[in-house]
């Protein structure tokens, strides 16, 4: 009987997972098909104008929920998990308005501080698509937590599909720079509103109960004390070698490494992002009925293991000759900084769909000291490069740190999963 009743849960954890998978894969096979077309129709150089934009957007999008879109998992009490959400939307709203009264303000500063001349005339829109893409990435914690994971995976879709054929519109029109910011905000607008079509799906959500948003913002209060800083340092950390890249190289050579950063992470991203919300969900409500997730993650850390390191070493021979033929001959050096990155890959593969787990187990300021002294370490080897004014020395040295931080942190997350008290 319990065997079965086993089976049942992992049958429906599996069935979950491939919902999200699918459309993540959908999302990305999508991205994939019209990038020929777009590094036809924009050059290194611009593509390298939206991924300085782009990361500067996703250092706001971490900072704008608080991380209380955590908080809409573990909550056990749907009217709590909705006062999280809640706060999370009223945090994004407070910060998107903060970061617009500063740019205003201080616009030109930031400009010669920073070294933000390819993106001055495109800095005002900075607070929207940070607004947007927050509310649609706490919009999928909540869907989640309900197991409508058909409203995520649309809304991935969505929002990708639109962004990439507008970029692929615009650019046959000539309209490359603009035209490459203005899709990545349609397509969250529409990607946003793909999912409130049913009242019933949102229905607890944006009543703004106070007293119960106070319960539930002091109760979950270590998400915002650690959990925030935590993943303010690690996006931080993963968006600064875009930002100091173009700070002391030309955008081209930026936007050849955006590129190599797009073909090996963002596919690695959307796959783990999915599993890492299933594996979260799962584990909360093991966690509940005092049920270990240990021999679930373990299995999925080997198979992963297995199946992709023969793949990983057969891409490592054929990545520069893959990019110029796919992308162009201009494009191949994109290829020899993928090659780089690829162990580094390898390993985010498996630790990213576990990276919650310090958060189930209330183990937040450990997991912010750990990547701290990560961001330090990661800085200070791209920093080598800038100062030997090698741009391929600077993207090997962050490769490898990151290679080995993210498998000390994997064994970590396994170890916090096996000695969980249930």
């Amino acid at each position: 009987m319990f065997q079965k009743l086993r089976a049942l849960k992992q049958s429906e954890m599996l069935k979950n997972g491939i919902t999200l998978l699918s459309a993540s894969t959908l999302s990305q096979l999508i991205a994939f098909i019209i990038y020929p077309i777009i590094t036809r129709q924009y050059s290194p150089d611009e593509l390298g104008v939206l991924s300085l934009f782009l990361s500067i957007v996703g250092i706001g999008t971490i900072l704008a929920s608080g991380k209380y879109e955590l908080a809409i998992m573990v909550e056990k009490k749907k009217e709590n998990a909705a006062a999280a959400f809640d706060i999370s939307f009223l945090l994004n709203i407070s910060l998107c308005i903060l970061t617009f009264v500063l740019i205003l303000l201080f616009k030109p500063w930031m400009i010669e501080t920073f070294h933000l001349e390819s993106i001055s005339f495109f800095m005002n829109y900075i607070p929207l698509l940070i607004f947007l893409s927050t509310l649609g990435f706490v919009l999928t914690y909540w869907f989640n937590r309900n197991k409508k994971f058909s409203l995520s995976a649309r809304y991935n879709i969505v929002q990708s599909a639109v962004n990439s054929s507008l970029k692929v519109g615009f650019g046959s029109l000539g309209f490359t720079q603009w035209g490459l910011i203005a899709s990545s905000i349609i397509g969250q607008v529409v990607g946003v509103f793909s999912v409130f079509f049913k009242k019933k799906d949102i229905e607890p959500l944006f009543s703004f109960d106070t007293l119960t948003m106070k319960k539930v913002a002091i109760k979950q209060a270590d998400f915002p004390k650690y959990t925030l800083p935590h993943s303010f340092v690690n996006t931080l950390a993963n968006n600064l070698p875009i930002m100091i890249l173009a700070a002391y190289f030309n955008m081209t050579e930026v936007g050849l490494f955006s590129l190599g950063i797009t073909l090996g992470f963002k596919p690695i991203s959307i796959f783990t992002g999915s599993i890492n919300q299933v594996f979260f969900q799962k584990t909360s409500q093991n966690t509940s009925n005092g049920i270990s997730t240990y021999p679930i993650l373990k299995d999925f850390c080997v198979k992963t293991l297995l199946l992709a390191t023969p793949l990983f070493i057969a891409l490592y021979f054929i990545l520069p000759s893959a990019v110029e033929w796919l992308f162009g001959s201009s494009w191949i050096k994109a290829g020899e900084y993928l090659q780089l990155m690829l162990p580094w890959f390898l390993v985010a593969l498996m630790a990213s769909s576990l990276c919650y787990m310090p958060s189930v187990v209330g183990k937040q300021r450990v997991a912010l000291i750990v990547e701290i002294i990560y961001t330090i370490c990661r800085i200070s080897a791209l920093l080598i490069g800038v100062w030997l004014k090698d741009i391929k020395l600077a993207v090997l040295l962050f490769s490898l740190v990151n290679t080995l931080f993210i498998s000390g942190s994997l064994t970590w997350f396994l170890y916090l999963a096996k000695h969980q008290k249930l």
